[in-house]
């Protein structure tokens, strides 16, 4: 049983609770065997440096609300069910793989993703999924049973960053184009960019998951590849936020106050960040599409074929909403090919400081947290790409983004930041709150992980009663420390 144990900031704003603990047998599992370069089985102590060290190593991730934790460790994965087996908080195994094709293989990002599932929507459950890029450029996705369910290489180079873009929910339809939909980015270490259709990605996972899919031919999906106008070898991060908002009224404000014209026309936009160069980041965007590979109709068709009832009214949502898109008649890039290249329309130039990661905030904020090799933390509206709040003193710092709903909180949104050389998460405020709100010491040797609002799907239109509405709606941002000793703590504020 996990040890419980409280962090409480001095002005009592914020909390840090570790309630929760990865037993010492599933770090085994994950670890491999507890023995010595000599042979000799390690005692106690020994074995609890070691897989501290490679707790350090792991990437980990979670699920929305924390439900489910993955952890990656070289060429295995691990899915775990947090406190919900027996009460305690600790966590319970619920799979364990290693699928990597070659011997050298690693796992170099993880997304533990939520798909949604109407039938176990309704009891408040859901499915969920892990997805896992690798040194070779391949992302394979696995159920939660640890079964591969598709795999592909995009890019024959390291997947660095996984993540799902969602578009805004129907209470801000004003900046939502006709075929903006939700997307899982994907981010190679080269700068290249794999955009993934989310409608199509959901189709044929939940095809998979439901063991309709024919085996034969495999589940298919539409993707399109970006290329960034780089004078690098790598990037550190780089991020997709989308076409730029079609609200007139907020497009003629975004002209007067954008830094570049050309980011108010583009329909696709990214924030990167360069290893080398005097560009600390820049932005790239294009009014021009991308060739996207795989036909998304003739895909969404044979599924649609063989789903019914919720499935099937949103396949045939999606097919009327990809007619235009598959008719164009667009070549289809093969793995290998370049992707569809993208300008820089304007960089932050400081040399030397150089972004080392991004951190996106909820949709609905439009805004990126980015941590710096000078010890900052640049807060950047990504609607008029200017940094907006510099918070100091945060060198080898993590950040993170927690919503609070509260009717009595004025702040609603706040940058997490863990200070992992002093100890200390620092909570704070953005605009005319952008404050330190709170401070709580948790000392050295933990990881922030940041954990997703929707699930894949949850943007799809279903119809209910002779309405359409939204599938899901965003929950509230949240995320949590992982220790490298298998703690698990909850932030709140």
């Amino acid at each position: 049983m996990s040890a419980r144990q409280q962090f409480v900031a001095k002005n009592g704003r914020a909390q840090v609770s570790v309630d929760g603990q990865i037993p010492v047998s599933l770090q085994q599992l994950l670890f491999g065997n507890d023995d010595s370069d000599d042979g000799k089985q390690l005692d106690a102590d020994r074995l609890a440096e070691r897989y501290q060290a490679c707790m350090k190593k792991a990437i980990c991730a979670m699920s929305i609300g924390g439900r489910y934790v993955a952890l990656a460790y070289e060429s295995r994965f691990m899915l775990l069910e947090w406190g919900q087996a027996d009460g305690r908080g600790d966590c319970q195994l619920v799979s364990l793989g290693n699928d990597a094709a070659m011997a050298d293989e690693t796992i170099t990002a993880l997304y533990c993703m939520d798909i949604y599932t109407p039938q176990l929507q309704r009891r408040g459950a859901g499915s969920v999924c892990v997805v896992a890029g690798y040194s070779s450029g391949y992302m394979r996705v696995f159920s939660a049973h640890g079964h591969l369910l598709t795999a592909h290489q995009f890019h024959p180079q390291p997947l660095i960053h996984i993540r799902l873009r969602m578009p805004l929910p129907d209470t801000s339809r004003q900046r939502m184009t006709a075929g903006e939909s939700e997307e899982m980015n994907l981010t190679f270490q080269d700068g290249t960019m794999v955009s993934v259709d989310g409608r199509s990605l959901y189709l044929a996972l939940r095809l998979c998951l439901s063991e309709a899919a024919d085996d034969s031919a495999g589940p298919m999906f539409q993707y399109k590849k970006w290329a960034f106008d780089l004078h690098t070898p790598r990037v550190s991060d780089a991020i997709s936020f989308g076409p730029a908002m079609r609200d007139p009224l907020a497009q003629l404000a975004k002209h007067e106050h954008t830094s570049s014209p050309h980011v108010a026309e583009a329909t696709a936009r990214f924030l990167v960040a360069p290893c080398h160069g005097d560009a600390a980041f820049g932005v790239f965007a294009t009014s021009e599409d991308a060739a996207a590979a795989v036909s998304a109709v003739a895909v969404a068709g044979k599924m649609a074929a063989r789903v019914t009832g919720a499935v099937l009214s949103m396949a045939k949502s999606y097919f009327r909403r990809s007619t235009a898109l598959s008719e164009s008649g667009q070549s289809t890039p093969s793995r290998t090919d370049a992707g569809t290249r993208v300008p820089c329309v304007m960089a932050v130039r400081d040399s030397p400081r150089k972004v080392l990661s991004i951190a996106l905030s909820p949709e609905s904020y439009a805004l990126a947290a980015l941590t710096d090799s000078l010890g900052r933390v640049m807060v950047v509206d990504l609607e008029s790409c200017e940094v907006v709040d510099m918070l100091k003193g945060l060198r080898g710092s993590q950040c993170a983004w927690m919503e609070n709903t509260e009717s009595d909180k004025e702040q609603c949104v706040f940058v997490v930041v863990y200070a992992a050389r002093r100890g200390v998460v620092e909570v704070y405020g953005l605009g005319a709150e952008g404050q330190l709100q709170a401070s709580v010491s948790v000392g050295q040797g933990w990881t922030l992980v940041q954990g997703p609002t929707q699930p894949l799907g949850g943007s799809l239109v279903v119809e209910t009663a002779g309405s359409e509405r939204r599938a899901t709606q965003p929950v509230p941002a949240t995320c949590v420390l992982l220790g490298d000793n298998g703690r698990i703590a909850r932030i709140s504020a």
